[in-house]
């Protein structure tokens, strides 16, 4: 069976992962952002260039 103390240990071990999945999850969506607003300003330009 496993204690609560490894239940903890368990616990504490992904909360120190939890920053960096955060920082790549925010990356990914201010470039997905970035890349959207690019594609539209590029057909944009295509269509009043």
């Amino acid at each position: 069976m496993i204690s609560n103390i490894d239940c903890e240990r368990h616990v504490m071990a992904s909360e120190n992962k939890e920053p960096g999945v955060k920082r790549k999850a925010w990356l990914s969506v201010f470039l997905g952002s970035a890349l959207f607003w690019i594609a539209v300003a590029l057909l944009i330009w295509k269509f009043w260039g």
